[in-house]
């Protein structure tokens, strides 16, 4: 049975899924995309939300909750603007915030959070992890077998990460938040720093090659002053973050922030 879709905005993950629907037999229309060459799109926006069930929104969303992510389009969308036609619709999107969903709610819409759905959040961990890897090699003197490799956080991101590190012979040793995330390391046979006795540890942090958080709060402060200068930083986690961006500047570390690696090797790879 086909089933009409209409996508707006979005990087090229967007992109793709059109021409998987489309291959599918699902009638879908783009709005948003006007940067890609040869490619030709509605005018109208607004007259595809009409006559589309289905609407399929970025992820993520939204990177200041004024106007739609599409960084394929010269063309903006304010949210409240765009709010003002969605109803009674089956919504797809990633990484709304609650505030909003509430009131695409109260339009009688369906809201489906793709990174509220586990499947694709484990999914969408690897594209970060790869990306990840693919930062340290470029950034890096030495090379990864052997290297000493701190990873904070246990969660999702933490584990696949671990995996593929220590499958090139790196030395793996993980910050857990919780007694859970500690089991697991351990199950992994991993060493471990739990985060109450993170200044208990300050000495250690002379060892590590490369530090990975992946922990969206701050907590890596004035422990960054034990950090060798060559040591390689990097912080995967969204707002707050985990490191403190003003000791980093101080202490004039070798420091990247990483955000939205998915969304970024999506859009790099245009071809």
């Amino acid at each position: 049975m086909s089933i009409n879709f209409c996508i707006i905005g979005g990087d090229l993950r967007s992109f793709f899924l059109a021409k998987i629907l489309s291959k599918e037999k699902h009638e879908v229309k783009l709005y948003g995309f006007d940067k890609l060459e040869n490619f030709k799109e509605y005018e109208k926006y607004d007259e595809m939300i009409k006559n589309s069930d289905n609407i399929v929104l970025p992820i993520p969303f939204s990177k200041d909750n004024q106007f739609v992510n599409m960084p394929f389009s010269n063309k903006n969308i304010r949210i409240r603007e765009l709010f003002y036609y969605l109803e009674n619709k089956t919504i797809f999107v990633g990484n709304i915030n609650q505030e909003l969903k509430e009131e695409l709610h109260k339009k009688h819409n369906q809201v489906v959070d793709f990174m509220q759905k586990e499947e694709f959040a484990i999914l969408n961990v690897i594209p970060t992890a790869e990306a990840t890897i693919e930062i340290i090699l470029k950034n890096t003197k030495k090379i990864l077998q052997n290297s000493n490799c701190l990873i904070m956080g246990f969660g999702r991101i933490g584990k696949v990460l671990a995996d593929k590190l220590k499958g090139l012979s790196a030395k793996i040793t993980c910050l857990t938040t919780n007694e859970v995330e500690k089991a697991w390391a351990i199950a992994y046979g991993y060493e471990t720093i739990q985060i109450e006795n993170l200044q208990k540890n300050c000495t250690k942090f002379k060892l590590y090659d490369i530090i990975i958080n992946t922990i969206p709060k701050v907590i890596f402060k004035e422990e960054l002053k034990e950090v060798k200068k060559e040591t390689l930083i990097i912080d995967l986690a969204s707002k707050p973050y985990g490191i403190d961006r003003k000791i980093v500047e101080q202490e004039n570390l070798n420091f990247i922030e990483a955000l939205g690696l998915p969304r970024k090797i999506s859009s790099n790879n245009i071809s």
